[in-house]
């Protein structure tokens, strides 16, 4: 990584909606599978900024694993414990997309190693 931020990573974005329509949603056809482990961890539809909070934490650079070129832009991708309100703070990857003109990561998905 370029840019020496220490273990925190600027310009993290999440839509609401990756959250509560599909990280945490049981009748998500792709999501189903990880609500069933995030919900399992503690984290509630009611309570989605606990989610948002561990995804931001997950993505510092500590837990940079690959940055990919794509035609979207760059694809930045974290691995480790994700923080559980159970506190069993499981593997876990995070996805995130930037784009050439743009410093913001937003998050595209997340799920159990």
């Amino acid at each position: 990584m370029a840019d020496d931020h220490g273990d925190w990573t600027p310009d993290l974005t999440i839509a609401e909606s990756k959250i509560h329509g599909y990280l945490l949603n049981l009748d998500h056809r792709k999501g189903r599978h990880k609500a069933r482990v995030l919900l399992a961890c503690g984290f509630t539809q009611a309570g989605g900024t606990l989610l948002i909070s561990a995804l931001f934490r997950h993505a510092r650079p500590s837990q940079l694993v690959r940055e990919v070129d794509d035609v979207y832009g760059r694809k930045h991708i974290y691995e480790g414990p994700l923080e559980t309100p159970d506190g069993s703070n499981p593997p876990f990857r995070s996805v995130w997309q930037s784009k050439p003109d743009d410093p913001r990561r937003f998050l595209c998905t997340a799920y159990p190693l």
